[in-house]
């Protein structure tokens, strides 16, 4: 069919009321679709919009809108401007048609599919602002739509490579499914097309109208594939008065209907019908107030701003632009992941809570109260389920310290800042609206439930929990809850089953007898459901087969006396779950295999946000160790060989055995297609990650038996070290994320697999295993790996202790097995000095790396490439500690060598002449220290370029070179380049980008812009608090800047007191003998000195060099500055004295 408007039913106008009645229906189709065949049955060519609805809805025109819906525009780069030029062009032709038939202010009614739903929500957007004089004829389709019914619309997000297999597959037969395993997209992130910029656009107009959303219920077969082209929590966008259902059919089908008795078209038909009555009267008034308001809003010369709009179910319009962001879009919620648009029952509870929140009548206070409210019961009653009902939300999952801790990383983010708690709390607290935050599972009795609570007073705040000793923290009261009611229970188990409309008695007499004995149980519920659905047994059989499998669970059980009803309850629920492995299990295939290894995986680590990325990258990396090395060596195969035939076999998964060439990471992907079939676990596609159950979680450990727990606990700790790679491998900067994701997976495996590491053996045993047992050294190089790997985790996450105690091992370990030489003992001992450096042990790690730098230096000589590595990392250890004599001595050399060895342009050269130069202006050299910088600044930009990072910590020591010249200008401008920058690559509160503002401060203080270097400063220190520590270097430093403004400012009081604080903070976490404890001293002398009191200035300067001569010496310049200070201030006494 050619593109535009076709009418396919014209209804007969009733002379006597001139027509008013009547209503225009517009069906949009969607991507590779025509206008007229996308409504119409292949097989017996009913057309509904033509052939069945007229015979229902009589006062009805139906027109199809057709355009160029080929995914060649909708797919790509240029995805944006094709749905603005299609939304524009069904607002012209709309219009259009509706002039010349004389139908313009009636009411429409959209009926969209797929794509077609983005182009109708954008075509109303641009309609809603055609306000002007001169197009404000194109206002007609916002005003006079009433309703749209979405089928199978991607509000959120949809796979392109869905699309590109539809249209590939445009002239086969298409065919629906039940699937049996999910098959998960191959694709990446790049795969998805986002489209909640569009959904945001749309909200503030969207309750204009009345809306029903419908997604597809059957997923289509693609190939060897089975998949949903629109997930249903993209085609459901979940808020409060609107309609949602399911279509019993796959996505290009769903639109399909053949017959009036099919139960997708009655429901649509029964909804367009009562739309099609009730929007003449609401359009009509609608328009009576539309053109006043119009005209009122125009003399306040604000209608630019976006026009008005109407709520369906007020008369009143309001202005759209006037809602709140937050009301508007969802980019800054987060959500709990397991909503689904089929949520049943509750009705009467999430009232009541509603009324606790909202209560009516309430007026805004001037001081707001915080809201909390607590739902608690046993696992599976479906507390998360009924709190996810609630939209717009912060989420804290509070089932360990570590998920809590980073539920408020995430929050922080999410507002814009460094991903800490800190920050995270901050943000909350800031918040000016009212909003809700949902704290789930906090089901450990030890959990401090207030620590958790915004400070601010506008939150709202549900809580989760199986522990009902929390109902307490709830100040607007609690809610229990147990089983759904019994009609509820029913109407779960039957529509998860499959079963037909209409029910006859038997049906729901079966129906009810399953729901007791599951006591009513929503989890329960839906894996009995589930078991019917696929067959395992029909809805009369099931009780028959749930005793079997409950008699067989408490035959593994020691005793089954004196339990408690909870516990009985958890027993039969574990029935439930133990059909659905049967069922898997019946399959007697790879991919059933594949799932059912995966379930015992997954019950050791922690329940929650289980990340993809776990399975794909222990295959790849298991791909890449396995691969045969190209051109290897004979006698390496050799050695290679008898290795293998030496080496215990691995504790892997059957998907991890196979030789390289055929690891799958789409075997993982098919698995875990099956688990979530089952129910079993549910899938987050915002960030790729899969979550169990709690109660599922637990059977799935409990049902192993006692002889095999360790080993699936062993290989759940195995797979996911493989996942992971030490450095150089691995880059902290691009795995960071993963690493943080997986740590709750780590301490979850640890609890129940504790690392055996403990070689405390002597020489002689050492001697005698590696002659006569090469295989129990084999396990013990797995065993240093993988302590290795977690102290790493450890590390990278900031949890020093602990990965000190690790790598300690892993040092000691390899130490003796290796020797002192080795390259590994030696990577495993500078490892440890970082770790140390972190938990302030700064002797200690310095210790380490001079071991290592003399170890290479007698090993390799001093101009080895890794040798100059070890003393470029042992020169900046020795300046952060403040041992500046050292640093210059190893820097100089390590700077001489690198040239000489390396190049003046290497990587490692341009580094140590970077850390001379900031050496160089700790002695006050700036000449020097600027042209070091100068020089790598210049190579850097040339390399590297502008913007990268390295270059910008170039640019930064050079600034600072500067500004100690006294040039402040070009120190100014050098140093905002670093701070936008880092601002713009790293966030506002990144530590660097703290450091880059603390700098730029201290330049504005010199140039004497006080005001503006205190707010800056303030504002600094409150960020480096939440994102670093109140002891923090950078924090104290910028708190020393501060007392230097208020000095300047006069406020010799407010500088005092901060100042003291400063020095006593630095002196207790540097030490007594670092230079910035000196550099205090000098800082409170010089504050004295402006207050008039010589005596505590004087007491300060011996203070000062006491500490100096620690560390320093007197001849380093702050000494000899503080000597000068002194004998002045001395001199001056002595002359008043006179």
């Amino acid at each position: 069919m050619p593109p535009g408007l076709v009418c396919l039913y014209e209804a007969e106008v009733d002379r006597s009321t001139d027509g008013d009645e009547l209503v225009d229906i517009v069906a949009v189709h969607g991507l590779n679709e025509d206008s007229i065949e996308a409504w119409t049955d292949p097989t017996t060519g009913v057309n509904w919009l033509r052939d069945l609805l007229p015979k229902h809805v009589k006062t009805a025109r139906v027109l199809t809108y057709g355009y160029d819906a080929s995914s060649t525009l909708f797919l790509t780069s240029g995805a944006a401007v094709a749905i603005q030029r299609s939304a524009e062009c069904l607002v012209q032709e709309l219009y259009a048609d509706r002039r010349f038939s004389g139908m313009l202010k009636r009411p429409i009614i959209f009926v969209c599919h797929g794509l077609g739903g983005i182009v109708v929500k954008k075509s109303l957007v641009y309609s809603s602002t055609r306000t002007a004089a001169k197009i404000d004829h194109l206002w007609d389709q916002f005003v006079s739509t009433f309703a749209i019914l979405f089928f199978g619309t991607p509000h959120n997000c949809t796979k392109r490579s869905r699309w590109h297999a539809l249209e590939k597959l445009s002239g086969a037969s298409w065919q629906s499914k039940v699937l049996p395993g999910d098959r998960l997209s191959r694709s990446t992130s790049e795969d998805d097309i986002p489209f909640q910029s569009i959904t945001a656009e749309f909200n503030p107009i969207m309750k204009q109208f009345h809306m029903f959303f419908f997604w597809e219920e059957l997923r289509t077969t693609i190939g060897n594939r089975y998949e949903y082209i629109v997930d249903p929590s993209s085609a459901v966008i979940d808020i409060d008065n609107t309609e949602k259902a399911g279509i019993h059919a796959a996505h290009m089908q769903m639109i399909r209907f053949n017959s009036e008795t099919m139960s997708g078209f009655r429901t649509t038909a029964e909804a367009i019908l009562r739309y099609s009555q009730d929007a003449p009267r609401v359009v009509s008034h609608r328009w009576s107030q539309a053109i006043p308001a119009l005209n009122k809003l125009r003399s306040n010369e604000t209608y630019g701003l976006g026009g008005l709009a109407f709520d369906v179910h007020s008369k009143s319009p309001f202005l759209p632009n006037m809602i709140d962001a937050h009301q508007a879009s969802t980019s800054h919620f987060c959500p709990p992941q397991d909503a689904t648009p089929d949520f049943i029952g509750r009705e009467d509870m999430l009232r009541s809570v509603h009324e606790a929140l909202f209560v009516r009548g309430e007026t805004i206070l001037p001081n707001p109260r915080r809201k909390t409210f607590v739902i608690f019961g046993m696992g599976g009653s479906g507390k998360t389920q009924f709190c996810s009902k609630y939209a717009n939300v912060f989420t804290i999952y509070a089932a360990s310290k570590d998920t809590i801790k980073d539920s408020f990383c995430k929050i922080a983010k999410l507002g814009g800042l460094e991903a800490t708690e800190s920050a995270g709390r901050h943000y909350l607290s800031q918040l000016n609206d009212t909003w809700l935050l949902i704290i789930d599972n906090a089901d450990d009795p030890t959990l401090d439930l207030q620590d958790l609570f915004s400070p601010g007073d506008r939150a709202h705040i549900l809580v989760t929990t199986r522990n009902p000793d929390f109902r307490q923290a709830g100040s607007l009261g609690s809610l229990e809850l147990k089983g759904l009611l019994e009609n509820e229970a029913i109407q779960l188990l039957l529509t998860k089953a499959d079963i037909q409309r209409p029910w006859d008695l038997s049906t729901i007499d079966a129906g009810k007898t399953i729901a007791k004995t599951l006591g009513y149980l929503a989890l329960a519920i839906i894996h009995a459901g589930n078991c019917i659905y696929r067959r395992i047994c029909e809805l009369g059989d099931y009780l028959n087969l749930h005793a079997s499998s409950r008699n067989m669970l408490q035959r593994r059980k020691s005793s089954t006396s004196n339990e408690s009803i909870e516990a009985n309850m958890v027993r039969a629920v574990y029935s439930t779950f133990d059909l659905s492995l049967k069922l898997l299990l019946r399959e007697k295939s790879v991919r059933a295999q594949d799932a059912s290894d995966l379930l015992k995986i997954i019950a050791f680590y922690h329940f929650e946000h289980i990340p993809m990325d776990i399975f794909t990258r222990a295959i790849l990396n298991r791909a890449k160790a396995t691969k045969p090395i190209p051109n290897e060596p004979f006698n390496s195969r050799i050695l290679r060989a008898i290795t293998d035939r030496l080496e215990p076999p691995r504790m892997f998964p059957r998907f991890l055995k196979d030789s390289h060439d055929q690891l799958d990471k789409y075997r993982v992907q098919w698995a875990i297609g099956e688990l979530q079939s089952l129910s079993l676990i549910s899938y987050d596609g915002r960030n790729r990650t899969y979550s169990m159950h709690p109660l599922v979680h637990a059977w799935a450990r409990d049902s192993l038996p006692i002889s095999e727990r360790k080993i699936w606990a062993s290989i759940a700790f195995t797979t996911l070290m493989e996942s992971i790679l030490l450095p150089p491998e691995s880059n902290p900067d691009t795995d960071s994320e993963f690493l943080r994701d997986i740590l709750p997976h780590v301490d979850s495996c640890l609890q129940e697999h504790e690392l055996p590491l403990s070689l405390a053996f002597g020489d002689t045993r050492l001697k005698m295993a590696k002659i006569f047992q090469p295989t129990f050294l084999l396990i013990v190089r797995e065993q240093i790996l993988h302590s290795a790997k977690c102290g790493y985790i450890l590390a990278t996450r900031g949890r020093f202790d602990e990965a000190a105690g690790r790598l300690q091992m892993v040092k000691d370990s390899l130490l003796q097995l290796l020797g002192r030489e080795h390259e590994r003992s030696m990577a495993a001992m500078l490892g440890l000095a970082g770790v140390l450096w972190g938990l302030g042990r700064l002797e200690e790690a310095i210790d380490l790396q001079r071991q290592v730098v003399d170890t290479r230096t007698r090993l390799y000589g001093p101009d080895h490439e890794q040798t100059l590595q070890a003393m470029d990392q042992l020169g900046k250890s020795y300046w952060l500690h403040g041992q500046y004599q050292e640093a210059l001595e190893i820097q100089e050399v390590t700077v001489q060598s690198a040239k000489a060895k390396l190049g003046e342009t290497h990587s490692l050269t341009l580094g140590a002449l970077d850390n001379l130069g900031v050496t160089l202006a700790s002695w006050h050299r700036f000449e020097e220290s600027a042209k070091a910088h100068r020089e790598v600044l210049a190579t850097r930009q040339k390399s590297l370029g502008d913007t990268h990072l390295d270059t910008l910590t170039t640019m930064s020591n050079l600034a600072m070179a500067t500004f100690d010249l006294g040039d402040l200008d070009k120190a100014s401008a050098l140093m905002s380049t670093v701070y936008h920058q880092r601002q713009q690559q790293l966030g506002k509160e990144h530590p660097w980008t703290l450091w880059a503002l603390c700098y730029l401060a201290k330049i504005r203080v010199k140039l004497g812009h006080l005001k503006e270097a205190e707010q800056m400063l303030t504002w600094g220190i409150e960020a480096g608090e939440r994102s670093l520590s109140k002891t923090h270097l950078g924090v104290l430093m910028g708190r020393g800047e501060l007392a230097r403004v208020y000095s300047r400012q006069g406020k010799t009081t407010e500088a005092e007191e901060i100042l003291l604080n400063t020095v006593q903070l630095v002196e207790a976490s540097r030490g007594l003998a670092h230079p910035d404890s000196v550099f205090g001293r000098l800082k409170l002398a010089d504050l004295y000195v402006v207050k008039g009191d010589t005596e505590k200035a004087m007491e300060n300067c011996r203070l000062g060099l006491q500490r100096a001569d620690l560390r320093l010496t007197r001849g380093h310049p702050l000494s000899q500055r503080l000597e000068a200070l002194l004998k002045s201030l001395q001199e001056t006494t002595a002359s008043l004295d006179t």
